[in-house]
């Protein structure tokens, strides 16, 4: 796998993408501190780094999406998959080398974003308010989440030939993962109370009743269970510190790695090249 790892970064050197890739993360950590201190000194708003750090990992799926379906369907376009195997790699090692480059960008792009906001944002916005094994949970957290995503949209790039197809499919996925995510917090979060106003004795009187919306115990314990399932609802949860359960996200990223992976070689395996 040496000679693979090799030619992969190699590649990834020359490749425009990964530098555009690093470049947005950059440019992304000044503009999150640019208008984080424009509301300091306009609305006196208290600012906290660790939130900064932790924004940028709502985005990184579609990143990762868009990064991993157009540098590894190159490799399809080129026939480079093809190459490798005539001249004796394993497809075991092709899959696993391209997983491990897709994870290792996907890492370095968001410890780039980090490295520009601790620089900057420390001496600007002051030191970090919560404590530092608290902090180091979370990105731990981000970083095995990251990998989970990794590993899903290496899954599509590999088992499809065609690089628009894959693109497409990695990106709408991505969004599509946000969309639950999003629609389980818009669930989970409605009152159980709603006001009501009503006319008595030519009075407006405004009374609480039941909210007909209000999930059920089962329905709450789905989303609850899908946010923490999903990649982007762990991610959600993390950067909004929605009191978050941290010792499961692990195990929940750890199964999407393992089980993607798995099924990943199995279909790669048996995949006919053209």
């Amino acid at each position: 796998m040496i000679k693979l790892f090799d030619a992969s970064f190699t590649r990834l050197r020359k490749n425009r993408l990964f530098w555009i890739l690093s470049l947005f993360s950059i440019a992304l950590a000044f503009f999150m501190i640019y208008t984080r201190y424009w509301d300091m000194k306009t609305y006196h708003d208290s600012i906290e780094v660790e939130q900064l750090m932790l924004n940028y990992s709502t985005m990184i799926g579609i990143v990762i999406a868009i990064f991993a379906s157009l540098f590894l369907g190159v490799e399809y376009s080129d026939g480079t998959i093809r190459n490798k195997i005539i001249i004796g790699h394993k497809r075991m090692h092709i899959y696993l080398s391209n997983l491990i480059v897709v994870t290792i960008t996907s890492l370095f792009s968001y410890l780039l974003f980090l490295g520009v906001v601790a620089c900057i944002g420390i001496p600007l916005f002051g030191s970090i308010t919560i404590e530092f094994k608290e902090l180091l949970m979370l990105l731990g957290c981000i970083f095995v989440t990251t990998i989970a995503y990794s590993s899903i949209f290496t899954f599509i790039a590999m088992i499809i030939s065609n690089k628009t197809i894959t693109a497409i499919t990695s990106i709408l996925l991505a969004f599509f993962l946000m969309m639950v995510a999003l629609t389980c917090f818009n669930i989970l979060e409605a009152p159980k109370t709603i006001q009501e106003a009503s006319m008595v004795d030519g009075e407006t009187k405004i009374k609480a009743v039941p909210n007909p919306k209000y999930p059920s115990k089962e329905k709450r314990k789905l989303c609850k269970t899908l946010l923490d399932v999903n990649p982007a609802g762990q991610m959600f949860q993390i950067a909004g510190r929605a009191t978050p359960n941290l010792s499961v996200f692990p195990l929940y990223s750890l199964g999407i790695i393992v089980i993607f992976t798995g099924v990943g070689l199995v279909f790669f395996q048996k995949k006919e090249l053209k």
